[in-house]
């Protein structure tokens, strides 16, 4: 179970990435829909996701561009 949830987490994570860097403009367009939704983030589970986006990128599931651009945007909701 391990590597096969392991992988499975792995592509999981990476579609929401990948969903979550489509819809960043639509983000732009709504400043005060992302403020809410940073309100609610917790600096654990933002490092937490920097963690698991990591271990993505060091397998290659993840380009260094994705990684940089996730990153900035968790980063972002910790202001």
């Amino acid at each position: 179970m391990g590597l096969g949830a392991g992988i499975a987490m792995g592509q999981v994570l990476a579609q929401n990435l990948q969903k979550g860097l489509q819809a960043a403009p639509a983000q732009e367009a709504a400043p005060a829909a992302a403020a809410a939704a940073a309100a609610g983030v917790r600096p654990e589970d933002v490092m937490a996701t920097l963690e698991k986006l990591g271990e993505l990128k060091a397998k290659g599931i993840l380009t260094q561009e994705e990684f940089d651009a996730k990153k900035a945007e968790l980063l972002k909701k910790l202001v």
